[in-house]
């Protein structure tokens, strides 16, 4: 007797369509009847709106990749013995490889090259035969029923037959990322048509389903969780998280009655957006509490930091950038500080300041992924002119990373302000009374001392990062042989990169530090502004003086991006968004 199946499988199957739905009679509200799909693909054409494809050819022609040399050549060993996609084609340290290929097989299919741009009749003639292509799988093998929609059981069998099988709830995904619509339950072949016209390979169903998995796991850039700020500290970065609507938006080019009635549109793309919202809250909790973890463990790092950079010379002694080179002097002057710090306030002292940095990272984490991603879709709108955020250039993607970033330090800045006083008193203080006495010198001002050149440093920091790290990327792929540098290789290259931007900028962070702990019992100096800052500075320390507290910022890079890259990827599996 078979087993009857659970009202979450009858759901899933019912959803996705590979179980039909109970028949219900039609309502008012229910949109007209379809008209019948044409039958060749020169009718089709013949019903297109052809301003509105010419404005589609146009962005997706902006949006070409750009030919690179030093791109990798696919060896054609990617796929398993049954010709479905291995679990490695999917991997996270994988994509950009797969993008490498994908541009470098694209552009040799269009024409271009490192020394000669695409031109756009080349382009529209490439389009029309992968448009030919397309129509070709989509009705003589994918659409059975000759209805001009591929349904989940359509799908399904195809992807049997390549080897490829799937859970109702992977081909309701599937589907999902294919169609324009909120919850679809079939795809038209405007929609197929829109989202394979990029891919270079000839269409097979193997190659479809390769190319979906690729366009799914595709981030926006390769740094994965090895994401170091200015100050050391790591945190799932905006460009590392699942957008707000993962699929395109574009609208369909074939003739679709709208339906009737706007409420319902609007309770499907409601539902939609409650999903999306879900996944994405799901990555900035598991980031948060990746972040937490990290600068907890490496918080006595920060408060050692603070104390060099706050504290005179004569109590904190010389640590400097020069100290580097001679250990024997930096590892005395750091122990003296070890001990001052306990001396003050006890085991308790190398934590001080913590809560404050940790229940900043979910409010920052969340304005600045929001403020990325909307960043990106006027990027996308206004200046790339293309339908999907994803597509942006890489200057509008670095733009929008330095714009995000920027919106997350106006937020916070009075918590990391709140912060850094706590950490420069020579006592335990509690943040109540901290927070009156800042008040009391001079309002809100006091708190968004430093704001300006703390954000000024952000576009260099990011641009040294960026390029630091594709880099060393690149000369380890040259170096090895290798296709793809492995999760470790990146995390080293991102702990780095990271440490070479933080170095890079560090006179501007110590400079942002010293205004915000102005005032404090550990740092009583009071400066009109930041060039104050500077001036004091130099003429007290010289160069060298701007790079004290440097050692211990470098020191808990390591840890701090080893202990955040196993704390999220668990959290992720834990809540449900890991692989």
């Amino acid at each position: 007797m078979p087993k009857s199946k659970s009202n979450k499988e009858n759901f899933e199957e019912t959803y996705s369509g590979v179980q039909s739905q109970p028949l219900l009679p039609a309502t008012r509200s229910d949109p007209d009847p379809a008209p019948p799909p044409p039958q060749t693909l020169e009718k089709y054409r013949n019903l297109e709106d052809k301003d509105a494809k010419e404005r589609r050819l146009r962005a997706l022609w902006k949006a070409l990749p750009t030919a690179s040399d030093d791109v990798i050549k696919w060896n054609g060993d990617s796929q398993s013995h049954n010709g479905a996609p291995t679990k490695d084609q999917i991997e996270a340290e994988r994509i950009q490889r797969l993008r490498n290929i994908y541009n470098q097989e694209l552009m040799t299919r269009v024409g271009g090259s490192k020394a000669r741009p695409v031109d756009y009749d080349q382009f529209v003639k490439y389009t029309e035969a992968k448009e030919a292509e397309l129509w070709a799988i989509f009705h003589d093998e994918l659409d059975l029923d000759g209805n001009g929609r591929l349904d989940a059981y359509e799908l399904r069998t195809a992807l049997g037959k390549a080897g490829i099988t799937l859970q109702p709830s992977t081909l309701s995904e599937f589907m999902d990322f294919l169609s324009t619509a909120p919850h679809p339950q079939t795809i038209n072949f405007s929609e197929f048509r829109d989202f394979l016209i990029l891919m270079p390979r000839k269409a097979s169903t193997v190659e479809i389903y390769r190319y979906y998995e690729f366009r799914k796991n595709l981030g926006d850039d390769g740094h994965g969780s090895a994401r170091v700020s200015m100050d050391g500290d790591v945190s799932l970065s905006a460009e590392d998280r699942p957008g707000m609507n993962p699929k395109p938006t574009k609208a369909p080019l074939s003739p679709s009655p709208p339906p009737k009635k706007k409420e319902e549109e609007g309770e499907s793309h409601h539902s939609s957006n409650d999903v999306d919202t879900n996944t994405a809250f799901k990555f900035l909790l598991a980031g948060g509490i990746a972040g937490a973890v990290s600068r907890t463990a490496t918080a006595p790092f920060d408060r050692l930091k603070i104390f060099l950079a706050t504290r005179p010379v004569e109590v904190a002694g010389p640590l400097t950038a020069e100290a580097l080179l001679h250990p024997q002097r930096s590892t005395k002057v750091l122990m003296s500080a070890v001990a001052q710090i306990y001396a003050e306030g006890g085991i308790r002292g190398y934590w001080i300041g913590n809560g404050l940095n940790t229940i900043k990272i979910f409010p920052e984490s969340a304005i600045k992924f929001l403020s990325y991603e909307s960043s990106k879709r006027l990027f996308a709108k206004y200046y790339d002119h293309v339908e999907d955020s994803r597509d942006i250039s890489g200057t509008s993607r670095f733009l929008s990373g330095g714009i995000g970033g920027l919106t997350s330090q106006l937020s916070i800045y009075p918590i990391e302000t709140l912060k850094t006083r706590l950490m420069s008193e020579t006592t335990m203080k509690h943040v109540l009374p901290t927070v009156k006495q800042m008040w009391a010198e001079n309002g809100t001002r006091t708190f968004y001392r430093g704001l300006v050149i703390g954000l000024v440093g952000v576009f260099p920091y990011s641009a040294i990062d960026m390029s630091t790290f594709e880099a060393l990327k690149l000369a380890y792929l040259r170096s090895t042989g290798l296709e793809e540098p492995g999760v470790l290789a990146l995390l080293a290259f991102g702990s780095i990169s990271g440490s070479v931007g933080a170095t890079s900028v560090y006179p501007l962070n110590l400079v942002r530090t010293r205004l915000q702990a102005s005032g404090s019992s550990g740092h009583p100096q009071v400066y009109t502004g930041m060039w104050d800052v500077v001036n004091k500075t130099y003429a007290k320390e010289g160069v060298r003086g701007f790079y004290r507290g440097l050692l211990p910022t470098l020191a808990k890079v390591v840890p701090a991006v080893s202990i955040s890259y196993v704390v999220y990827e668990s959290a992720k599996r834990r809540i449900g968004v890991g692989d």
